[in-house]
């Protein structure tokens, strides 16, 4: 059986957006953020630059995403916390930014960008599948 990341994976290679959008909307994604321990309340979702791109880091597990904090902890100072946060798919899709992409599993040998362009025409899909006009 395939992982969700291979079949995304798939998906986009295809660009597939009704598998794409499947794909997502029907899955839980981690999502990993960072807190200050004096502070006490949480800095934001992990955000990578990509040669000027912005794209959210979403983890398709909570394996994968343990195995980035693991070995991203000499990048990470002491005072700081890391989160995870499960979001349902369709949130992912819903509260993306506009101008952001996907960084699925980022660090493993099958990490994924989605660029923006994409996640749009997905996004557009999705509202078209619900029946909502989601003009921007």
């Amino acid at each position: 059986m395939s992982s969700l990341n291979e079949l995304i994976h798939e998906a986009v290679a295809e660009r597939d957006l009704s598998e794409i959008h499947s794909l997502i909307k029907n899955n839980e994604f981690i999502l990993l953020s960072t807190a200050q321990e004096d502070q006490g309340g949480h800095e934001g979702a992990f955000i990578a630059d990509i040669d000027g791109m912005e794209a959210l880091m979403v983890f398709s597990s909570n394996e994968v995403a343990k195995q980035f904090v693991d070995e991203s902890s000499d990048s990470i100072s002491p005072d700081e916390e890391i989160g995870g946060i499960i979001i349902e798919g369709e949130a992912l899709l819903d509260y993306l930014p506009e101008h952001y992409g996907i960084l699925l599993d980022a660090e493993c040998d099958s990490a994924l960008i989605i660029e923006p362009e994409l996640v749009q025409q997905v996004k557009k899909f999705s509202a078209e599948e619900s029946g909502t006009d989601e003009e921007e």
